[in-house]
């Protein structure tokens, strides 16, 4: 036999591609187990695309190693490859043609004489903490995973996506059996390292750098169980190539994702994460300790050994502190250890300054937890030059306000009136600016914090006496049954009280 005839040696080992096993050894391929014809050179083209794991092969790497020492031309590729694809028939998707790049299989290798070093999944701890307020969300969440594999939980930072999401994926866990795969993104910032950390949580080998999303969609076909990918905002769009990718292949797997905005994907079901429930200002002392932000606040202060009294003043002093904190968990954390210091009066009088005041997060917290600024520092930095002028300027309204008197007062030459409707709509998106009905009328609204975040950008900018300019022009010409009192008239401060126009929850 000549030498350029011989059959390549591709070493030992098998690789499983779905019903399908590759043995390198003895040049075999074989479909459950029972061996099947095929040619020598599409059995090469197999073996290098099924050694590379998933990575892309290049026509001209293809090239090099089936016809080492022969000038052939592409077609000879593609007449093989389609023998190739007659053999595997209803799976024959398991090669693919990557149009003008050049060829990949979905593989997952095993070399059967060796023991799995694949990882285990994460088994779900149950919380030190009990979950306040959540157990409806928890239910509709675990419904909606029944009739759909694809849940995002959405909502604004620290509002507390991440352990709801923990919460229904160990119910999952309890319920039906399955294993859950933890992905944390919140420190990553590019594809491939995201593409590592879910190999990884899912027990698959790493270093999966320019793999297209269909090889690592393929490499995890037979995942069974619960994938929870967390804090995925940063990196929406890849982890949204991926998941649709891994539906394609998967018919098993179900997937939880937590984000500030929404993958916006065919199989995707959304669930907001609300704030937890404030009371209003008139709200008996029964009525207070009746909702769900008071009781965190008191399960935190309990815990810290902060006494508050069940008479009324003390009791007012904790809903307002949780009605001017939006009900959003980790800022009543925050304020629960400053009034270990400062007392409930000493807190309240600091909310004015509440982004240097609310500090002091857990050690163990992401960085982003830690401090309230630094939440809304995470979210501030994913928004684009025109959104993030669009949000300080916004800032101006306390209470409801409508997207024509955003136009009249965030619009000028450096920002156009297009750029607002769709910056608005992006804020909305992304959980920074809240949406109202009322009758045919759209009306946007800021939580109070967010609020005093923006304001406190507008300064930076120097930008808060000409907004607040454009803001009382606005005033001057709306009659004032037009807007219902919803301007502020000391546009540059943050809200002591809820105003009536504001919504409650």
């Amino acid at each position: 036999m000549a030498a350029l005839d011989r059959p390549l040696n591709f070493g030992s080992g098998v690789m499983e591609l779905g019903r399908f096993q590759v043995d390198l050894g003895t040049r075999e391929l074989r479909r459950d187990g029972v061996a099947i014809p095929v040619g020598a050179r599409a059995f090469d083209i197999l073996a290098v695309l099924a050694s590379a794991s998933g990575r892309l092969v290049t026509k001209d790497e293809l090239l090099s190693v089936v016809w080492p020492q022969t000038i052939v031309e592409e077609n000879n590729i593609h007449v093989h490859l389609s023998a190739l694809r007659k053999i595997l028939g209803s799976d024959r998707n398991l090669v693919l043609t990557i149009p003008g790049r050049g060829y990949q299989i979905c593989v997952r290798r095993s070399e059967l004489a060796v023991p799995s070093s694949l990882g285990v999944p994460m088994r779900v701890a149950p919380s030190n903490v009990a979950l306040v307020g959540r157990e409806m969300a928890i239910q509709r969440v675990l419904a909606m995973l029944d009739s759909s594999r694809l849940v995002t939980l959405v909502g604004t930072g620290g509002v507390g996506k991440t352990r709801l999401a923990l919460e229904v994926a160990r119910r999952a866990e309890q319920d039906a059996a399955e294993p859950t795969y933890v992905v944390e993104l919140s420190g990553l910032t590019t594809r491939d390292s995201m593409v590592d950390a879910i190999m990884e949580a899912c027990g698959q080998p790493t270093g999966c750098a320019g793999v297209p999303e269909g090889g690592v969609a393929c490499a995890l076909s037979d995942l069974r169980g619960l994938m929870l990918v967390d804090n995925a905002e940063h990196l929406i769009a890849h982890v949204a190539e991926i998941v649709e990718a891994l539906f394609a292949t998967n018919n098993h797997v179900r997937i939880v994702v937590t984000s500030r905005e929404r993958l916006r994907i065919s199989p995707e079901q959304t669930f907001r994460v609300d704030p937890l429930e404030t009371p209003p200002a008139d709200a008996s002392q029964t009525d207070i300790l009746a909702h769900s932000a008071v009781r965190l606040f008191l399960q935190r202060a309990s815990a810290m050994q902060v006494t508050v009294d069940a008479d009324g003043r003390q009791l007012q002093l904790v809903g307002e502190l949780c009605r001017r904190l939006d009900g959003i968990p980790l800022a009543i954390e925050l304020a629960v250890a400053r009034v270990a210091d400062l007392g409930l009066d000493g807190a309240r009088r600091c909310l004015d300054d509440r982004m240097a005041f609310l500090t002091g997060g857990y050690r163990t917290a992401r960085l982003r937890h830690q401090s309230l600024r630094a939440t809304f520092d995470w979210s501030h930095a994913l928004l684009s030059h025109s959104e993030r002028t669009l949000f300080r300027r916004i800032a101006i309204f306390d209470g409801l306000f409508t997207l024509d008197w955003v136009g009249a007062v965030a619009c000028d030459t450096t920002l156009s009136l297009s750029n607002a409707i769709a910056g608005t709509d992006a804020l909305v998106a992304k959980s920074l600016l809240n949406v109202q009905m009322e009758g045919p009328r759209v009306l946007y609204w800021l939580y109070e914090s967010t609020r005093a975040y923006a304001l406190q950008k507008l300064r930076d900018e120097d930008e808060l006496e000409a907004i607040s300019v454009r803001h009382e022009r606005l005033a001057v010409c709306l009659p004032r049954r037009a807007y219902g009192g919803y301007l502020n008239p000391e546009p540059g401060s943050v809200s002591r009280t809820s105003p009536a126009a504001r919504p409650t929850r």
